[in-house]
């Protein structure tokens, strides 16, 4: 009938105009997170204008702090230990040795730091080297610059990241 039908109508009129115009509460972080010192960086790439990039995007997100850079490994090798980040993002692609390689070597000379790789390669075997190796994880340069400062976060606290296009 009309009136059935005109009395539904304003129910949703009342549920949509509430649902539109209401003020959700926002997600707090603990007062913990608020106090904690932020994740530590050595970002190890070899292409400096990529690197310099990178380094001032992850500038823009709190709780993130590049400590240092490299151009290769051995570059990586001699900074990580007086360094000791929390986060290695390292390149696959590097002059003299490849990325998965100097994961052993890295986690040897500041063994709480925690690799994640950052590459453009896309190869299984790669990944499984990787992760092998001991890499926290590893991601694909095509990631959002949000989702990287999420990622480094997770790897920071021991859990594993990878990019989900690569697991499948």
């Amino acid at each position: 009938t009309r009136k059935e039908s005109s009395a539904a109508s304003d129910v949703y009129k009342r549920q949509h105009h509430a649902m539109t115009t209401s003020v959700l509460p926002v997600a707090t972080a603990p007062a913990s997170a608020l106090t904690s010192p932020p994740v530590t960086l050595l970002v190890v790439d070899d292409h400096t204008l990529f690197r310099r990039g990178l380094i001032a995007l992850l500038s823009q997100y709190e709780g993130l702090s590049v400590v240092g850079e490299a151009g290769d490994a051995a570059q990586a090798l001699r900074l990580a230990p007086q360094l000791r980040p929390q986060v290695i993002l390292l390149d696959n692609h590097l002059p003299g040795v490849m990325g998965v390689d100097a994961i052993q070597g890295l986690r040897e000379v500041s063994p709480t730091s925690r690799v994640l790789m950052l590459t453009v390669s896309e190869d299984a075997q790669d990944l499984a080297t990787a992760l092998r190796n001991g890499a926290q994880g590893y991601l694909l340069k095509t990631i959002d610059g949000e989702l990287l400062a999420q990622a480094i976060h997770r790897a920071a606290r021991g859990e594993p990241v990878v990019s989900p296009c690569l697991l499948y």
